[in-house]
């Protein structure tokens, strides 16, 4: 290099040397899918409880409709309402003379335990208080149960599409039993009396496995047998007393 030529710094480097090798781009498409399979799994998960509670529906429609109900009034609180327990009881409080004041007392006092678990499953919804509330309206026993986890947690989709597959059977079946030529005999001539216990048993059932964390098929069964004896025995409430107690002392215990 001649004294005139200026002096040069070293070489650039090249095209893609000494720099950090850039971040794959992201894939949307792989989180889509993960959500579409989740909606497909909850969907399927909720079929065998919407099959019953279609029928339990059924036997809605028939109550309302002989309590004076029109088709459209039955299906509308089951859209609206979309707890069963609570629909009976506020149905047969106004068709045993009460007053709407008593029935929606009744309905609500029904609808208390929903309050402890939307407190479990709101860390799982998203969105403010609006989204959330509107999401929470998903949440009964049976997607409840859908969408737990075996560590305790929830998954949101799994709760939005099982919660509307079973609101869809609700609210069908009540049409069918409002609309439909069933009466109040035809209900127990057909077994659809027998609907609630099936749709307890299709809650147990998962946890008499031998899968899931220890003590879980003791709890269960010592649940469901605590219940049938004393239910046999003509103390109903007690069995739920009894049974919900056993629930409590086996999750302190996993603690």
């Amino acid at each position: 290099m001649s004294a005139a030529e200026p002096a040069r710094g070293p070489d650039p480097p090249a095209r893609g040397e000494g720099r950090p090798a850039p971040h794959p781009p992201p894939h949307p498409a792989a989180p889509t899918a993960d959500r579409r399979a989740a909606y497909r799994a909850g969907a399927r998960a909720a079929l065998p409880f919407t099959v019953a509670i279609f029928a339990f529906g059924i036997s809605f429609g028939v109550l309302a409709k002989g309590s004076g109900f029109t088709a459209l009034a039955a299906t509308t609180m089951s859209g609206l309402v979309f707890v069963g327990s609570s629909q009976f009881a506020a149905v047969s409080v106004l068709a045993g003379g009460g007053g709407w004041v008593a029935a929606a007392v009744a309905g609500t006092l029904l609808n208390l335990r929903y309050l402890v678990m939307g407190f479990a499953i709101l860390p799982a919804l998203r969105g403010g208080r609006a989204r959330r509330a509107v999401e929470a309206q998903w949440v009964i026993e049976e997607s409840w149960a859908i969408a737990s986890d075996a560590d305790g947690r929830f998954d949101r989709v799994r709760l939005l599409s099982s919660g509307a597959v079973l609101w869809l059977g609700w609210v069908t079946g009540t049409l069918v039993g409002a609309l439909g030529p069933i009466t109040a005999v035809d209900i127990t001539r057909y077994g659809l009396d027998a609907v609630s216990p099936v749709l307890f048993f299709l809650l147990i059932a998962p946890h008499l496995g031998t899968d899931g964390r220890p003590g879980r098929r003791a709890t269960a069964l010592a649940a469901t047998g605590s219940a049938l004896a004393l239910t046999a025995a003509g103390l109903p409430d007690t069995a739920i007393a009894a049974a919900c107690l056993i629930a409590l002392v086996a999750t302190r215990r996993a603690r």
